[in-house]
Formats: C-alpha cells, sequence, structure tokens
C-alpha cells in the first residue's frame, strides 16, 4: 500500500486529461454554435478566435477551485482516504457520463456534473462513517458533513437559469428584430449601429466582471491588485463606466460602418472570443478542480508526516491554495486541440443548430404528446391575445418579421440572430456573476438560442412540435444529468471505499470499454450520415443528364432491396421459415428508412433546379411518387407473410405454393429486365411481353383463390393473404413499367437535345 495514493494522484491526473477532453466537446455549444450556425466566418476563423479565447481564460483562470475542495462538502469531517475515493469517485462518474451525452448528441451541463458527482460521493462516505459500529452518528449529523444549504441554492440557482433564460431571449430579441427586421442590411448605417455598440459594450462588461475577475486572488501581485482595484472601481462607478464604454464602442461601430464593413460579423467573433474566454476562465474547475484538490490533499497528509489514511483529517483543505499558472495553461492547451481535432464537437453542435434553424429541412427529433399539446395551447392563446390589438398595428409588425425571399440554405439564422444569442448571455451571465448567483453557461446558451428561435418564427406551425418535442428532451436530460451523477458517484465511491484496488482496476477498466463503445457508435453514426448524404440529392444546380444520372444512382440500390423483400418474403411463406421472413422485415426498414431521408430532401432538391427547365423537377417528382407505391406494396407483402407465419395460421395449399413460385420467378426476370435497360440505356420489347404475362398469370392464380373459396378449400386468412401478395405484385409490375417508361423517355428527349444541338453547331 506504499504506492497505492501516490499512484492514485497520477491516476486523477491521467483521468483528469480525459474529462477535459470530454467536457470541451459538450462545453463547446456555448461558444460555437452562434457563430457556426450564421455562418460568419470559416469554420478555421471561428476556431481561431475561440481558441484565442480558451487560451486567455485559461492563463487568467482562478486558481481557487473552490467548489471541488469545499463547495457542497466539509473536508474537516472527512479523512484523507474518504477523499481520495471521492475525488477518484468524481472523475470517473463524470468522464463517462459526459461520454454519454456526447456520443448522443445531447449539451449538458459540466457544472451540474461536477456538483452533483461531489454531493453523491461525499454523502455516500458519509452515510457509510455515519453507519459504521464504531461511530454510530444519528442521521442529522449529515448537515456536518455535507453542506446541504449550499448545494440546493447552487442547484436552484441553475435550475432557474433554464426559464429565466428562455423568457429573456424571446422577449429582448422580438425587439431587436421588431427594429432591425430580416432586411437588416439598410438599418446597418443607424439602427445597427446603435445595436452593435450595445453589443460590444455588454460584451466587454461580460468579459471584465467574468473573465479578468477570475485572476484576482489572495496573491497580492501588482497586476493581480491593480485588476482588482479596476473592478471595485467599475462596480462603485457603473453607470459612468458604462456610458464611456457605449460612447467608445458606438465611435467604433460607426467607422467600422462607414468603412463599409459589416459591423454584426465583429459582434459575432468578438462575442464568440469572450464566451470561449469566460468558459475557459471559470469553468475550467470542472475539469482539473479535482485532481488539484487531490494533489493538495495528498502534500497535506504527506507534510503531516504520513500517518495513517484512514484516521487523518483533511482540516486543512479548507484553506485557501493557489494553482499554478503552468497547469492552467496547459489544460488550456488540450481544451485547444481538443476543440480542432475532435469530430464530436460538430456532433453536440448540430444539436442546437438544428433545433434554432430557420430554414426547412429534416427535424431531427419526433413529436411527443406534451410538445402537440403546448403547441395547440399556444395557438388558442395567440388567436385570442391577438385580437386585443388593432389590425393595422399588426400588419406594421408583421411586416418587420418577414423572412427573406433568398435566403441560403447552408445559413441556420442571420448574424441578427447570432449576435443577440451572445448579447443576451453575456448580459445574463454577467448579472448572474455580479450578484453572485449560481448558473450554468450550457443551460443560458441554450435556451437563450431557443427564446430567440422562437422570436424569430423558426418555430412555425410546420416545425414547432418537433423542435419543442426537442428542447423538452434536452432539458430532461439535463435533469437526468444531476439524478445520473449523484448515484453513480455514490455507487462508484462505495464500492472504492470496501474493495479499494480492484474495484479501481475494474472502473478503470469500464472507463477503456466505455470508451471504445462510444468511439464504435460514433463511427457508425457518421457511416450512416454519408450514407444519407449520398442519398440525398443537394448541392450545385445539375444539368437534366446528370439530374437522371443521379436519381438512378439512388433508384438502383432501391429496386434491388424491394427484389430481395419479394424473394425473401415468397420464400419464407412457401417454406414456412420465420427467420427470413424476419430478415426481409430488416431489409424493410432499412429501405423505408433511406426513403424518408429522400421525402424530407424532396422540396429542397425541386428548389435547387433550374426555374427554366423544370424536367428535372417533375422527373423526380414522378419518379418519387412510384418508389413510394412500391415501397407500400413492400410493406403490405412483408407484414402479411411475417405475421401469418408469426401467429401460425394455416399453412397455404400445394398449389399456392406453386402458382407463388412461378410469380416470383417472373418477378425476378422482370427486376433483371429493369437493371438490362439501366445499364444498356435502351428500350427492351422484353420489357412489355413478362409485363403482360405477370398480368395474366396474377388474373388466373385470383380465379383459381375465388373458385377454391366457392368450394370451401380456403378459409379468411389464407385468401387475404393470397389476394394481398397477387395484387401488390400487380402493383409493383405496374410502377417499375412507369419507372422504365419514365427512364426511356427522358433518356430520347436527351438525345434529340444532344443530336439538335450538334446539327445547330
Amino acid at each position: 500500500m506504499k504506492f497505492f495514493y501516490p499512484s492514485i494522484i497520477v491516476i486523477l491526473f491521467v483521468l483528469s486529461i480525459f474529462d477535459l477532453i470530454v467536457g470541451l466537446i459538450n462545453d463547446a455549444v456555448n461558444f460555437l454554435n452562434s457563430a457556426i450556425g450564421s455562418k460568419v466566418a470559416s469554420r478555421k476563423t471561428i476556431m481561431i478566435f475561440s481558441s484565442m479565447g480558451i487560451l486567455l481564460g485559461a492563463f487568467l483562470s482562478s486558481g481557487m477551485m473552490e467548489v471541488a475542495r469545499k463547495g457542497v462538502f466539509d473536508p474537516s469531517y472527512f479523512y484523507f482516504s474518504d477523499l481520495t475515493f471521492i475525488f477518484l469517485a468524481v472523475m470517473i462518474s463524470d468522464i463517462i457520463l459526459l461520454d454519454i451525452f456526447n456520443t448522443l448528441g445531447l449539451p449538458t451541463s459540466t457544472t451540474v456534473s461536477m456538483v452533483f458527482c461531489l454531493l453523491g460521493g461525499a454523502f455516500s462516505i458519509a452515510m457509510i462513517k455515519m453507519s459504521s459500529p464504531l461511530s454510530q452518528e444519528p442521521l442529522h449529523n449529515l448537515s456536518l458533513y455535507i453542506k446541504a444549504e449550499k448545494t440546493l441554492t447552487i442547484g436552484l440557482g441553475i435550475f432557474l437559469s433554464i426559464i429565466i433564460s428562455f423568457i429573456s431571449g424571446a422577449f429582448i430579441h422580438y425587439f431587436i428584430r421588431f427594429f432591425l427586421s430580416f432586411e437588416y442590411e439598410n438599418r446597418l448605417k443607424y439602427l445597427g449601429v446603435i445595436w452593435a455598440a450595445i453589443s460590444l459594450s455588454s460584451m466587454t462588461y461580460f468579459l471584465i466582471v467574468r473573465g479578468l475577475q477570475g485572476i484576482v486572488s489572495e496573491n497580492s501581485t501588482y497586476f493581480s491588485l491593480f485588476i482588482k482595484n479596476f473592478i471595485k472601481y467599475i462596480h462603485h462607478n457603473f453607470f459612468v463606466f458604462l456610458l464611456v464604454l457605449f460612447s467608445v464602442c458606438i465611435i467604433i461601430a460607426k467607422i467600422c460602418v462607414s468603412l463599409g464593413c459589416n459591423i454584426l460579423k465583429f459582434v459575432v467573433l468578438y462575442g464568440t472570443f469572450s464566451l470561449a474566454m469566460a468558459f475557459a476562465g471559470n469553468d475550467l474547475v470542472n475539469f482539473i478542480g479535482i485532481p488539484i484538490a487531490s494533489i493538495q490533499s495528498y502534500n497535506i497528509w504527506k507534510e503531516a508526516g504520513g500517518p495513517p489514511a484512514e484516521k487523518f483529517y483533511m482540516k486543512s483543505l479548507s484553506e485557501n491554495v493557489h494553482v499554478p499558472s503552468s497547469v492552467l495553461i496547459f489544460s488550456g492547451i488540450i481544451m485547444i486541440l481538443t476543440l480542432w481535432f475532435s469530430k464530436k464537437t460538430k456532433t453536440i453542435t448540430s444539436t442546437e443548430i438544428n433545433l434554432s434553424r430557420q430554414n426547412e429541412g429534416d427535424e431531427k427529433f419526433l413529436s411527443s404528446s406534451l410538445s402537440r399539446g403546448i403547441v395547440r395551447f399556444f395557438l388558442y392563446f395567440g388567436d385570442k391575445f391577438f385580437k386585443l390589438f388593432p389590425k393595422r398595428l399588426l400588419v406594421r409588425i408583421e411586416k418587420n418579421f418577414k423572412r427573406k425571399k433568398q435566403q441560403n440554405e447552408n445559413v441556420a439564422f442571420d448574424l441578427v440572430r447570432a449576435s443577440a444569442n451572445l448579447t443576451i448571455s453575456s448580459i445574463l451571465i454577467s448579472i448572474a456573476t455580479v450578484k453572485k448567483l449560481p448558473l450554468s453557461t450550457t443551460f443560458v446558451t441554450f435556451m437563450v438560442s431557443m427564446g430567440t428561435s422562437l422570436s424569430d418564427r423558426a418555430w412555425d406551425r410546420e416545425s414547432a412540435v418537433y423542435r419543442i418535442s426537442g428542447v423538452l428532451k434536452v432539458i430532461r436530460g439535463w435533469f437526468l444529468t444531476g439524478f445520473m451523477a449523484f448515484f453513480m458517484a455514490g455507487i462508484t465511491s462505495s464500492f472504492l471505499y470496501f474493495s479499494k484496488i480492484w474495484a479501481l482496476i475494474f472502473f478503470l477498466f469500464l472507463i477503456v470499454v466505455v470508451f471504445y463503445k462510444s468511439y464504435k457508435n460514433y463511427q457508425k453514426v457518421e457511416s450512416k450520415k454519408l450514407e444519407e448524404q449520398k442519398i440525398i440529392l443537394l448541392g450545385e444546380t445539375l444539368s437534366l443528364e446528370r439530374f437522371l444520372n443521379k436519381t438512378l444512382d439512388i433508384l438502383d440500390p432501391l429496386i434491388e432491396s424491394i427484389e430481395n423483400i419479394y424473394e425473401n418474403s415468397i420464400e419464407g411463406i412457401t417454406q414456412e421459415k420465420l427467420k427470413i421472413l424476419q430478415d426481409s422485415k430488416k431489409i424493410f426498414l432499412k429501405i423505408k428508412k433511406n426513403f424518408t431521408i429522400i421525402q424530407n430532401s424532396l422540396i429542397l432538391v425541386i428548389r435547387k433546379t433550374k426555374s427554366s427547365d423544370q424536367t428535372s423537377g417533375r422527373l423526380y417528382i414522378r419518379i418519387y411518387n412510384k418508389m413510394k407505391e412500391m415501397i407500400e406494396s413492400s410493406d403490405i407483402i412483408t407484414n402479411r407473410t411475417l405475421f401469418h407465419v408469426m401467429n401460425s395460421h394455416k399453412s397455404l395449399k400445394d398449389q399456392q405454393k406453386k402458382n407463388l413460385r412461378i410469380l416470383k420467378y417472373l418477378m425476378l426476370e422482370y427486376f433483371q429486365i429493369f437493371k438490362k435497360i439501366r445499364i444498356h440505356r435502351c428500350t427492351e420489347k422484353e420489357n412489355r411481353k413478362i409485363k403482360r404475362k405477370i398480368f395474366k398469370k396474377i388474373e388466373y392464380f385470383i380465379n383459381q383463390q375465388v373458385n377454391g373459396i366457392i368450394h370451401n378449400k380456403y378459409g379468411e386468412k389464407n385468401t387475404l393473404l393470397m389476394l394481398d401478395i397477387l395484387l401488390q405484385s400487380k402493383k409493383i409490375t405496374k410502377n417499375i413499367e412507369n419507372i422504365i417508361f419514365l427512364y426511356t423517355e427522358t433518356f430520347i428527349l436527351l438525345h434529340r437535345k444532344s443530336k439538335k444541338d450538334s446539327s445547330v453547331v
């Protein structure tokens, strides 16, 4: 056991690097989303501004890791061994929990995660100590170990920030949009200058209050005393300082506008820098506070002569200890490297951007009964509320909320909303800092973004139920973070307390497994996204010939999948093999998902076709319609055959099985003809011949079925199954014929067009 505690300190520092990585991935959403969503600059430029903010914030970071050392529990009531197990449990639980949220692509609060991990670990160890036979302390003594009142204040303050941020974002941005409108370019010279000055002055104040105050410590260095006195001066002369700051900012904004610069771009980049700096300067405690507290504990224990760790109280940990700047800067560098090279940051940022985007597209979340109820209530309330105002006033207001006709589909929202997100978030965090109120920067920035998107009518009747459902899911995840962190850290610390080295080995192995699983799941998600991008016809406007080729590239795998489903369904029902039919169902679910992607991109694809040549759009709609009908037919065949065998209904008669096999061979032959026409680019007389043969056989088999019913050979389940297979086979044949006809007609049109062009030349 000589090297047990030094080894734990080393392990804690290694774990802190992983915690920095997973924490930065999740918290990157706080300062990146406004810049990325508005496409204010290239991703590289945005990353440079964020990196500078992180590095400066880490350099100026507070050396007082208060929450980690004595924020939620009193260290003087715990032994050195107790605190070591608590810190280990916190780091292990925090890493696993944040990695789970990162993999799911859901932003959560690292502050909430750390606070409740500390609370859970300390609570568990305190209960073990109090209930031991040697102690037998009463339950009310728990208040000596745990600072319940302070913890409750932190938790309440953090969760209250959700409501306040959303209301503030929606209310303030409503007036910002009313004055600037979506056609804000013409108003930048006057109203834009005032708004830019308000934004820059509030962000600068935010930088000073939230960013610079971190370097104020007990160490009386000249620079520290200067900053301390400067902040005191600002607090005592608040209105004078704010007036001077606003005047300077309005001059800067006016000069920029006069030079032809878009001042809002500077505002958004400056806001990204300031939020990144504040994040690194204040939230760094969430990641390195625990290992710093652990090494301080170890040094206190060693200086005391290394007494038994299970009997040495940690009273000295309550004193202030400064953290070396080198550790903070090293942490900042790790965070910057993670920001640049981790692909998971894109997954987290995409969640907030998807929920707040102004343009149409595929919705990430499904609607829920609660979201539908909320939408219906506010539709009813809004209808009654707006009747109180004169129509002329409402029409005038509506003009400012009318969106641009030509809007870039790749931009989620404009620079006005991006600047509003950053400004309102900065103001709220500054107020909380001055008033010493606890909050989560993740909760504030996310909910402000949701509030501003509501004011901008991004949540219209087409998307509101899905967006609200997504927001509710994210908020539910935040509450789960607290509960999960508490119980995970509590259970982990209990195992470490009793099993020590064996528990430590197990949990380290668990972290490796979780990270490996997370990596594999992320790779699967990314590969699925690449497949989806291949399915969707997006990008530049295509010529008719390229459009046709790309459409057929999508069509081929879908037709092939339908062919496999049909073959498996007939084989499964004739042989009564459930496994074949279940595999057929899996194939169907995959093509249904792929077709949903095509369906969601339908409008966007048609919009990107040339207005002068609408042939591509019409072709896409008609092929889409035929494919939809074929997938619906495949759905009926798949479900009917699967349920028939699954429910152990009577087998088909030998003649019926023979009929279905004949039909299967004819259908497979017809599928092959489609492939042949696709490859050789020519029409085939064989197509009509096989089609007529299929139709003839289907009619003959239906007549046989009718005769069988008349003579009581077939029951109800048997008849319904056969009729579904035969009639849907006929529909599939008809739709394939229509697709072949569309393809050949378009190819002939292209051939004539190219011939005409060559004759002109």
